[in-house]
């Protein structure tokens, strides 16, 4: 017995032993494809920061993240948990049907955040709206999946009440146009309008939320019977798999609508400017190839995205869209109904949004936000000149 106990010892340190070594010979990475994040680096060393424990938590961190097979020992801890029945792994729920959820609970929420994030869109709408017919100033809220998918979620799952939430912002937005998109899209739970693998509404979630914004702002949609769906990837993992990193997760499918008889190629002719300089693109194939393939719509975000439309079709309208990465694929829905849109992410971008609207010619606001991004967004005070 004694002499089991002296080899699983041995073994044991052999193997700590091993992986350490392991991972100071490899190359640190920067980059984790599988988590889609940047990795720590190896902190600089001074006794300021030993002394108030600031080096032991950044080389913590570091060796944490720069373990030799990190993403192999997260796929083991997750089939482990999974057997074990846990359904709360790396900060999101696995849930029925291959659905995988954001895990955003009560005591995530900061309410007074939320408070002067609806103050702060009020105050910027009531700017424009000197310049702007009310009724062409629109907010639309999108609910997650785990709202609209809630009978998929694993028992006893915990989210914040984002029913709540929407409805308090709405009722700060009477006087403009508020498009709620609940009872639409809970109305399709069954479809396929949310990813598996990703937090993101899928192009038919899409679609649905931009018929509401037609009706609620007196545009006309196109019907789905004139467009096409083309199917662009099926091998796609989101977000939520980069927290989870199931290796039994599904692949994920991402397809556009473009008008029948219209090829991909001709959508991406629009003449595409980001960050007022370099040429984009509405929709990115090389991102398709690799891991973040949601960056497929646009290549990504950006802090300013100017879209022209075709001067055989103008309208005489230009639309501002202050949005998060929802808007990427709801946007490629709208080009032939205005002349310029122009798309800003404040989260990159530092301008003054007040002036904005005079030297871009804006007749249209649309603020387009996932709920979860918009309660917790902490930019939105730069709509009202960064005060």
């Amino acid at each position: 017995m004694k002499n089991m106990r002296l080899v699983i010892t041995i073994c044991f340190i052999a193997f700590v032993v091993g992986i350490s070594a392991a991972g100071f010979l490899q190359k640190d990475r920067e980059f984790s494809p599988n988590e889609n994040r940047y990795l720590a680096e190896a902190p600089e060393f001074s006794w300021e920061d030993v002394l108030d424990g600031r080096f032991q938590e950044k080389l913590e961190e570091y060796l944490r993240d720069q373990i030799w097979g990190r993403d192999r020992w997260i796929t083991v801890k997750t089939a482990v948990q999974k057997s074990a029945g846990n359904t709360d792994i790396g900060g999101a729920y696995v849930g029925k049907d291959g659905y995988d959820f954001e895990k955003i609970v009560p005591e995530d929420v900061d309410d007074s955040q939320v408070q002067r994030n609806i103050v702060a869109v009020q105050d910027y709408f009531d700017v424009a709206s000197d310049t702007i017919s009310k009724d062409r100033l629109s907010f639309l809220l999108v609910p997650t999946s785990g709202l609209v998918m809630e009978d998929k979620l694993p028992k006893n799952a915990r989210l914040f009440d984002q029913s709540a939430y929407i409805e308090q912002v709405q009722n700060a937005m009477q006087d403009y146009n508020f498009v709620d998109v609940r009872e639409e899209l809970c109305a399709k739970s069954d479809a396929y309008i949310y990813y598996r693998t990703d937090h993101h509404w899928t192009t038919e979630g899409a679609y649905i939320a931009y018929e509401k914004w037609c009706e609620t702002t007196g545009m006309t949609a196109v019907s789905k019977d004139s467009l096409e769906q083309n199917i662009v990837a099926e091998d796609f993992r989101g977000s939520l798999y980069s927290k989870i990193l199931n290796v039994d997760s599904a692949y994920d499918s991402i397809w556009i609508y473009t008008p029948a008889g219209e090829s991909m190629d001709a959508v991406n002719a629009c003449k595409v400017t980001v960050d007022e300089k370099e040429p984009g693109v509405i929709y990115d194939v090389t991102k398709l190839a690799e891991k973040d393939k949601y960056a497929f719509f646009f290549g990504g975000n950006y802090g300013q995205v100017h879209i022209e439309g075709s001067p055989q079709q103008e309208t005489g309208r230009n639309l501002l869209v202050v949005k998060d990465s929802f808007a990427n694929s709801f946007v490629p829905l709208i080009l032939n109904q205005y002349d310029n849109i122009y798309m800003v992410d404040l989260r990159y971008y530092n301008g003054d949004m007040e002036s904005y609207l005079a030297e871009h010619d804006i007749t249209d606001v649309l603020v387009l936000y996932n709920i979860s991004n918009f309660i917790s967004d902490k930019n939105l005070y730069k709509l009202n000149g960064g005060m």
